[in-house]
Order: C-alpha cells, then structure tokens, then sequence
C-alpha cells in the first residue's frame, strides 16, 4: 500500500512543482557564451508518449541564440529538473536531468555536447522502482592524489558531482553521484547513499508537530567551502527530522573515489519543528560564511520567494518577499545571499 501511495503522489507531482516556476538552469562560459536547457511541454514536437522534453538555446556574444532539442530527452514519459556544467579544455557541455518513464521509477541522465554533436547519454542512477527528484550539480578542478610516500598532492581534474532526494515504497534519503570527466568523456559514476558520511543518528528522532511539512528536508544542497578539491552538501534526514553537513573530498589513489567514513563538515542542525507551509517548489539553502551552523532556506514562486532561517539554535517563522516589477524573484534571492553574507 505504501508503494501505490508514494506512486499516486509523484504522478502528481511534476504537474504541481511545474506550475511554480520555471524549469531550466543556465549556464554563462568564460568566452561569453549562455547556455540554457529547459523542461517544456510536449506541444506536438515531440512523439505522443513525451510528456515534456529538453530544450538547448545557446547564445553567443553579439550572436542570435539557436535553440535545439536535446535528443535523448524524447524518450516516452517526462524529462525534467535539467543541470549544465562545462568543460573548458575540452569545449564540452554537459547536460543532467532527470526522466521519468512512468509514475513507478526514474532515471538520471548525462548527455554531453561537442562541436555541434550529442554524444552518447549515461545513465547515472536508474535502479527500478525508485523515483529521483531534486537534482543539483556541483563541479571541482582539483583532486587529492596518492603519492609513493603515503602523503597526497592536488593535481587537476574535472569531477562533477549531483545530488538528489531518491525515495521508494520502503523508504527514502539523499543520494550522491562522483563522475570524473576526462578529455570530455565522463567515466562511470560512483554512487552513494549521503549518510555514509554523516554522523551516527541520534538515539531518538527530532519532535515534530503533527502538521510538519517533511519536503523542507527533501532537497539536497551545495555549499561554497573556499576549497577547489571537495564539496560541502547540506541533506535532510526525515526519519530523525534534521540536516547533516559533510565534507566531500575525493581522492585518486588508482581510482577517483570517496574514502569511506565519516566526512562531517558542520553541526547537525535539527528541523523546524513547527514548519507546515506548502512549500510544493524547489526548496534551495544559503549558509552563512561567518557563522557556523547559520542557514537559510528558501522557495520561490511565481508570485513570491518565502524563507526562514536558523540562528542562535532556533528557526524563525517563514517570511514572504512579494514579487512584483520592482522585484523579481532573482533580485529577491540576491537581497537574502547578501543578508547572509553579511550577518
């Protein structure tokens, strides 16, 4: 029963979280070059099985912008949550999204784009009955390698790591990804459940109220940690109710990995207990670079961007910044990093 109900719920769920705002990422290159991928609804051009596909308008200086499909998008059922990264040496574009071929499973891709070509697309995670939603990218240029006397030295290297929430009839957490890109070509991903590297849980979970909106936890994150060899991921436990920061760091030592064990990279932060607002859009964090343990969460919308923050050990109650031609959701979301990195 638990797996038909999870499944009813994520039928429903693209339509609602589409409906917020839109679906794309973008992507600015060092030679003045836009990148845009978008999730867009099957209008005619793509087969009758596609609910919605991806779309690629890329944009040179001084330049119209040409906007083109990406191929494998329009395999049947949904394509959504797109991410770009780029590599520099090999003028290469990488494109992620998650596709769902039916309301039961998903999939996480990886195309690549080259010289006016799609390469072959990887399939990064796509175990069956298992639904992939949330996903974020991160990249890194540096990577600790193995010396012969035991000690480890930076050396370049183009990883890209993503994030996302995973959940299936028996339970769910976040999921991470390591993928070393060489010469353009990306290797087979690592993968991991990101509580491998948390702390041990609390003897008991976090209270909550009975009206607790649990999809605050659900959406994994980045943060800046000053470094160019390893990520920070803020992630959601929602059977203890809290969030975990670890340190992500990998290594080269025949192979591109994560050591196993702990990587804590900040306190444990416990969830806003109160918190029952319908946040149904994409949730994102700002931590603070002054104040350990300091964040921010916040949900943008067509109409508004609402947030609440921790500090001092308490969250506060959600706040509403109201859109409008004055303030668009970028300059609103501009205005809480600043109050963030200024505190």
């Amino acid at each position: 029963m638990k797996r038909i109900l999870v499944a009813f719920a994520l039928v429903l769920m693209p339509a609602i979280l589409f409906a917020q705002a839109p679906d794309r990422d973008v992507l600015l290159t060092s030679d003045g070059t836009l990148y845009t991928v978008e999730s867009v609804v099957n209008d005619g051009a793509a087969p009758a099985g596609v609910s919605r596909y991806l779309t690629l308008t890329i944009q040179h200086e001084n330049e119209a912008p040409q906007t083109m499909i990406v191929p494998d998008s329009l395999s049947a059922g949904t394509s959504w949550r797109p991410a770009l990264a780029f590599d520099d040496d090999s003028q290469t574009l990488f494109v992620f999204w998650l596709r769902m071929p039916n309301a039961m499973s998903s999939e996480l891709l990886l195309s690549s784009y080259a010289g006016g070509t799609w390469l072959n697309t990887l399939s990064i995670d796509n175990q069956p009955y298992h639904i992939r939603y949330n996903l974020r990218i991160a990249i890194t240029r540096r990577v600790a390698q193995l010396q012969d006397g035991g000690s480890y030295t930076d050396i370049p290297a183009l990883l890209v790591h993503a994030v996302w929430w995973d959940e299936t009839g028996y339970g769910e957490n976040a999921r991470y990804a390591l993928i070393s890109i060489t010469r353009g070509v990306p290797g087979a991903p690592e993968i991991h459940d990101l509580n491998e590297f948390a702390m041990s849980p609390p003897m008991l979970p976090n209270e909550t109220a009975p009206d607790f909106n649990s999809e605050v936890l659900k959406h994994p994150a980045f943060v800046d940690n000053g470094t160019d060899d390893s990520v920070d991921v803020i992630f959601g436990d929602t059977h203890y109710n809290l969030f975990n920061r670890v340190t992500l760091k990998p290594v080269a030592d025949g192979r591109i990995h994560i050591p196993v064990g702990v990587r804590p990279g900040g306190p444990r932060i416990p969830a806003p207990t109160a918190f029952s607002a319908d946040w149904s859009g994409r949730i994102s964090t700002i931590v603070s670079p002054h104040h350990s343990g300091q964040m921010l969460l916040y949900n943008s919308t067509a109409t508004s961007v609402d947030y609440l923050m921790y500090t001092g050990g308490k969250w506060s109650t959600v706040k509403t910044l109201a859109l409008n031609d004055k303030l668009s959701a970028d300059a609103a979301v501009a205005a809480l990093q600043r109050m963030m990195t200024t505190q």
